[in-house]
């Protein structure tokens, strides 16, 4: 049973008449009557009565009129229905974020979204790159915000910006005479590391192996602000991305000193390839990475529509 022939019914049951109602449903009047037919045919009883004066329902066409009616108001309301939840979404999104992209952009993340999305809700959940990586796997997140490392097959990563790690040391270690230094001027340095479920923590290591040595650690945490306050202390050193450096207003008791070899930061969306995007997973994804486009052209306010 067709919709659109439902729809023909009700029209000639308004009209009751064949010629006005093919008149409004822009169809030929023998079309239409033909179509009626079909449906008297179908349920084996008959919907109209033809007189001189018009067409009129029999007992069984005003009965099924009554449930027709509804049923056309309820599957009309299902287009009004998805342009209501585009226009106006309703939801929850989980979304991992690594420590270090918290500080340095969710919170404008999260502001923008919210001014223009306000119903939904974004459930934030702080860790690592490797274990958001993880908790994509195991459907525990909707996606996350952290940086390119080890890859999953499963997992998509969509890199949103580029920048570089540099090396933060005390104003009284030696290494502070140096604008830039090389991974091998290290090895005798002690490090202030990030906690072993960071991505950063393993790219450090590596980079120091490639160089020949296993860092001396002299702390690990998930706190920045902690790593650097021992740095001010001398209290070992700490290499960091460069954005989180330069806007940290650091203490006039460290240095910022670049590396002579290149180390990307390179920040990515990271999601699992083999999970269905909901309609806000699709509207976070094309709203972030505007807001990173944006920021690399320079403009403050990120508005998606």
């Amino acid at each position: 049973m067709d919709i659109k022939v439902l729809k023909y019914f009700v029209q000639v049951a308004k009209d009751q008449s064949y010629t006005r109602a093919a008149e409004h449903l822009f169809l030929s009047q023998p079309a239409l009557s033909k179509l009626i037919k079909k449906l008297e045919r179908e349920l084996k009883v008959p919907l109209f009565r033809v007189q001189k004066n018009g067409v009129y329902l029999t007992d069984y066409g005003e009965q099924f009129y009554r449930r027709v009616v509804p049923i056309i108001s309820e599957f009309d309301s299902l287009s009004a229905f998805v342009e209501t939840m585009h226009s106006a979404p309703v939801g929850r999104l989980k979304l991992g974020v690594t420590p270090m992209i918290a500080s340095l952009y969710v919170v404008d993340i999260v502001t923008n979204f919210n001014r223009q999305w306000p119903d939904i809700e974004l459930q934030l959940i702080e860790d690592g790159s490797r274990a958001l990586r993880k908790m994509l796997l195991d459907g525990s997140l909707d996606l996350a915000l952290g940086i390119t490392g080890a890859s999953f097959p499963d997992l998509q990563d969509t890199v949103l910006f580029k920048d570089e790690m540099v090396v933060i040391a005390s104003v009284d270690n030696p290494l502070s005479r140096y604008d830039s230094v090389t991974f091998e001027q290290l090895e005798n340095q002690k490090f202030n590391l990030y906690t072993y479920t960071s991505a950063l923590s393993h790219q450090i290591t590596e980079r120091c192996v490639k160089a020949g040595f296993l860092p001396k650690v002299n702390i690990s945490s998930s706190k920045v602000n902690f790593m650097l306050q021992m740095t001010e202390c001398d209290r070992g050193i700490c290499i960091l991305p460069r954005p989180y450096a330069v806007q940290s207003h650091l203490s006039p008791k460290v240095k910022i000193i670049y590396l002579k070899e290149t180390f990307p930061w390179e920040g990515t969306l990271m999601q699992n390839a083999n999970t269905y995007k909901t309609y806000i997973v699709k509207l976070f994804e094309r709203f972030v990475v505007r807001y990173f486009e944006d920021k690399r052209l320079g403009i403050n306010k990120c508005e998606i529509t």
